[in-house]
């Protein structure tokens, strides 16, 4: 009966340690952003990204992005906003390792103003991502991943991802870097995850 009882403790305890283990796709998250533009680089627009997920089962999850920055030099301002909306499915590799695959529809919106005049360029775009997620142990996640956008024109686009996520108190700090083909961004975040 003891060996029975060890026995059914153990597994509990590997278990948890793996539930513990796995990345959580529901999470409200809310970073300061930079952003560095290729074609306009005398501004480097700062401001704030906000991005709320959440698992619906069956390993499906939805996301929403939403990133505004600006910035003003002299008497020109430049401000970028960006939202995206995606759906999601992940698989779990191992323990430790997560693949997720997404899908989504997003705008990105730039206004350019003088004292005089203002100006600004909209377009619809639609992307297809992938990320792996690995736990480097039970308070240190790192992730990478490629995102390919589809915009309006010919403009489209496509990302690296690296980042990297650290359980500090029940919430997790994280920084990501995204290289776009025409643009830089860099995030410090923090991370509630439910």
């Amino acid at each position: 009966m003891c060996k029975l009882t060890i026995s059914a403790l153990l597994l509990t305890l590997i278990s948890a340690t793996s539930i513990a283990a796995t990345p959580s796709y529901s999470f409200f998250q809310a970073s300061a952003v930079k952003t560095e533009l290729a074609e306009l680089e005398q501004f480097n627009p700062r401001g704030l990204s906000i991005k709320v997920s959440s698992e619906w089962g069956y390993n499906l999850f939805t996301e929403f992005k939403y990133i505004d920055a600006d910035d003003t030099k002299s008497n020109l301002s430049l401000e970028t906003v960006q939202r995206q909306f995606s759906l999601g499915y992940f698989h779990q590799i191992s323990t430790k390792t997560t693949l997720d695959y997404r899908i989504g529809y997003g705008n990105f919106k730039t206004t350019g103003r003088s004292a005089s005049e203002s100006n600004s360029a909209n377009t619809d775009y639609y992307s297809l991502a992938t990320n792996v997620r690995f736990q480097v142990s039970s308070d240190l996640e790192i992730y990478g991943g490629f995102e390919a956008q589809n915009w309006e024109g010919d403009a489209d686009q496509k990302a690296y991802r690296l980042g990297a996520l650290y359980d500090l108190w029940g919430f997790l700090a994280g920084i990501e870097y995204t290289e776009f083909s025409d643009q830089e961004v860099l995030e410090v975040s923090a991370r509630y995850a439910f």
